[in-house]
């Protein structure tokens, strides 16, 4: 006697509808295929003594259960349900018909009560996987499909108790449908910061305007300088500018919390992740097992800033991995069972001490690390990880005390709301036209192929330097760049790009070699400080 059903199949992050076959025939044997045998015996020790809290007795005879397509993982508790109900109608409790066109998701108790305590993602209901779509959704809980697949054709029937759904699929009891709502009307909204980092923050005007340009071009940043010269900060201004997320966006990042065990509101606020120097290549990248697949921080930043603070103090194979996913924009994580990728649309900032103590190019601190202590320190950060940061930006002690903070009437792009709405147009102008070319003066492509003859840069650097100038002309040319005119790219958008890569400088480290060029303070001065 063969019954067969619908449940949901969970692989990492995402789930699928599976089909769930019982096979009952005289003798005395179980047999599973498609599943482990582990988690069919704690499935049938959960469904049995539900069966006898529910006053029915054991199914008899040889037993073969069949789930499809195979699973490999062991996390399989949501699948109680479907075999219940399986085993129900080989007994002859339900009726076949009944099952057409059904999906059923639950977890069952020893007293026969239904709980949905494992966390479904959204699924995805695909008819080829099956001869038959699901329409009735049996579950005691809401699950919303994907949001590719979401249709008003899946209706959701609450069950709270398997003796209930067995006298429901018999026609004897109705059951409450399920109505979904409009989750995203009640996101968390981001609000406006009444004394935002980035109209606090002590920046130069190339200094604020390079945040911009980061935040608007999605360029990554590395900034190098001493303690406290406002590294973190910069990334967090950086966060302030991103704009909202959408609701795609916002749903996938709580499904990969689910994939994590982690439980999240639906907001519209860009995710800020900074990770611990001590992270594990797993932890940062993301890993997945038989059981379940597991995101990393650079997933959980999608749509957001990934900080990565004293950067040279990563893992080595940390540091180096981020190459693919950094110009990508996709992690690949391979197995010998297969390949998982996950998105990572994530602004990278990193930043760095110049060396150990954080004194080098400092001109009033002595820096108490040998040269060769520092070469090996700042070789951490290799030439090929450093090509795939646009964005090189250097803080000192000096900058940071002679800048000047914004007007308390500020305009123009000083403005937290006029840098948002600038980087918002922007992005849309880039996101709808990803191949803009802008037409260069005679000066600026003369002077840009200057620099990248002098500093023999790569095809990479070169198409990093013409991002920055297209990018920095289109800030510059804000509001109006929003008409069908497009800017021209000029000698101070490609100045600009140019002065913000200071790994291309090679008079950068010999600067701080230099005894002559720092400046320590007298003694005399130092006892008028204290």
């Amino acid at each position: 006697m063969l019954a067969s059903t619908h449940g949901v199949g969970i692989s990492g992050s995402s789930a699928r509808m599976v089909s769930v076959q019982v096979h009952r025939t005289k003798g005395a044997r179980i047999h599973a295929s498609g599943i482990s045998w582990n988690a069919l015996r704690h499935c049938l020790a959960r469904v049995f003594a539900a069966f006898e809290t529910c006053g029915w007795q054991r199914p008899s005879g040889a037993i073969t259960l069949h789930v499809g397509p195979e699973m490999h993982h062991a996390l399989t508790a949501h699948l109680d349900l479907p075999i219940a109900i399986g085993l129900l109608t080989s007994m002859g409790k339900i009726p076949y018909e009944a099952l057409e066109h059904s999906l059923f998701i639950g977890e069952i108790a020893l007293d026969g009560s239904l709980s949905s305590t494992t966390a479904i993602p959204q699924f995805e209901m695909v008819s080829a996987q099956s001869p038959r779509n699901a329409w009735n959704i049996y579950t005691p809980a809401l699950i919303l499909p994907s949001t590719q697949t979401r249709e008003k054709r899946y209706i959701h029937r609450r069950c709270s108790h398997l003796s209930e759904l067995v006298e429901a699929l018999n026609g004897q009891r109705q059951l409450p449908v399920l109505r979904s709502k409009n989750n995203w009307n009640g996101r968390l909204k981001r609000t406006d910061e009444t004394a935002s980092l980035f109209e606090t923050i002590r920046l130069d005007k190339q200094q604020r305007l390079a945040l911009l340009v980061a935040a608007a071009g999605q360029h990554h940043a590395l900034i190098i300088g001493p303690p406290g010269t406002g590294k973190s900060m910069m990334a967090r201004c950086i966060h302030e500018l991103l704009p909202p997320l959408n609701e795609a966006m916002a749903l996938q990042l709580q499904t990969w919390c689910t994939s994590r065990g982690e439980t999240m509101p639906l907001s519209e606020v860009p995710p800020f992740r900074a990770p611990h120097a001590q992270s594990s290549a797993a932890g940062l990248f993301g890993t997945w097992n038989k059981e379940r697949a597991i995101a990393g921080e650079c997933t959980m930043a999608h749509g957001g800033v990934l900080a990565l603070d004293e950067f040279p103090e990563f893992n080595r194979s940390c540091i180096e991995s981020l190459r693919t996913p950094m110009e990508r924009q996709t992690i690949q994580i391979g197995r010998t069972s297969g390949a998982l990728h996950l998105p990572f649309q994530a602004l990278v900032v990193a930043t760095a001490n110049p060396c150990p103590c954080g004194f080098f190019q400092d001109r009033q601190r002595k820096c108490s690390c040998t040269a060769s202590v520092i070469n090996r320190y700042l070789h951490r950060i290799t030439g090929p990880i450093s090509a795939r940061f646009q964005l090189h930006l250097e803080t000192t002690v000096e900058q940071s005390l002679a800048a000047e903070l914004p007007s308390e009437a500020p305009t123009g792009l000083s403005s937290l709301a006029n840098a948002r709405a600038a980087v918002q147009q922007v992005r849309k102008i880039l996101t709808d036209q990803p191949r803009l070319d802008l037409t260069w003066d005679t000066g600026s492509a003369q002077a840009l192929e200057d620099h990248v003859g002098y500093h023999r840069c790569s095809l990479r650097e070169v198409h990093s330097l013409k991002s920055i100038a297209r990018t920095h002309a289109l800030i510059k040319e804000w509001p109006e760049c929003s008409n069908n005119s497009r800017p021209e790219i000029d000698m101070e958008s490609v100045a600009f790009a140019c002065q913000f890569r200071i790994f291309d400088r090679p008079n950068w480290w010999k600067n701080g070699q230099s005894t002559n060029w720092r400046n320590y303070p007298s003694e005399a001065t130092k006892t008028e400080i204290r």
